[in-house]
C-alpha cells in the first residue's frame, strides 16, 4: 500500500513538472521532497506501533521465559521487576537462591520465578496460563506412569496448562468438566512420572 502511494504521489509530481511550464526545478524538488518525507513518516509509524504493555506478566510472556535465562533477560520479558519473596545465600555464591514474585494480569493470578546463581531454575504460575481442554476420571485413568507426553496428549486430546517447570520437569494442570475439578501431571524427561486429580467424574 505504501509502495502504491509513494509511486501515485510520484507519478502526480512528475506529470505536474512535465505540464506546468511555470513549475520551477525548486518547486519541483520541494515537492518530491515532500513524498520522500510523508513516506519516511509512514513508514516510521508502521514501524514503532505503540506499546500497550504494563509491565504485567501475560501468557504470552511467560511462554518466551525459559530454563537458564538471567534475571535481567526475564524482566525485559516482562517489562517490570519482580518483588522478592524469599533469598538464600549471598549474591555471588553458586548457591545463591531467590524467588521473585510477579505482577500479572489476572485479578486472581499470581507467578514466580527462582534464579540460582543468577539463572532461572525455575518459573511457575496460576491463572496466568489457561486450557480450554477439559478431561474426566476415564480419561484420567487411562494414563500411566512412564508414558511419553505426546501418549498423554493423544489421550487427554492436547496440552494442558503449564504450571510449573524446572529444567526437564514440568507440570501441567487440567480442568474437570464440574466447578473445581481438576488433573496435575508432573512429567520428567518427557514421560509421565506422577498424577494427581481432585474431584474428577
Amino acid at each position: 500500500m505504501k509502495k502504491l502511494v509513494f509511486s501515485a504521489a510520484l507519478v502526480l509530481s512528475l506529470g505536474l513538472a512535465g505540464c506546468g511550464e511555470t513549475t520551477t526545478k525548486d518547486e519541483s524538488a520541494k515537492e518530491e521532497k515532500s513524498v520522500a518525507e510523508t513516506s519516511n513518516d509512514s513508514k516510521q509509524e508502521t514501524a514503532a506501533p505503540v506499546s500497550n504493555d504494563d509491565g504485567k506478566l501475560t501468557e504470552e510472556k511467560f511462554k518466551q521465559i525459559k530454563d537458564g535465562m538471567t534475571y535481567e533477560e526475564v524482566v525485559k520479558i516482562i517489562g517490570s521487576e519482580g518483588k522478592i519473596m524469599s533469598e538464600t545465600g549471598s549474591a555471588g555464591e553458586p548457591y545463591h537462591i531467590v524467588m521473585y514474585e510477579f505482577e500479572t494480569d489476572g485479578a486472581l493470578a499470581a507467578s514466580t520465578m527462582t534464579f540460582q546463581g543468577g539463572k532461572l531454575i525455575n518459573k511457575a504460575q496460576f491463572g496466568v496460563e489457561s486450557s480450554d481442554i477439559e478431561i474426566t476420571i476415564d480419561q484420567f485413568n487411562k494414563l500411566e506412569n512412564g508414558m511419553t507426553k505426546e501418549q498423554v496428549f493423544e489421550i487427554l486430546g492436547g496440552e494442558g496448562a503449564v504450571i510449573s517447570e524446572s529444567g526437564d520437569v514440568v507440570m501441567y494442570s487440567y480442568n474437570g468438566k464440574t466447578l473445581g475439578a481438576n488433573a496435575s501431571l508432573m512429567f520428567q524427561g518427557g514421560k509421565l512420572m506422577n498424577k494427581t486429580q481432585l474431584g474428577l467424574e
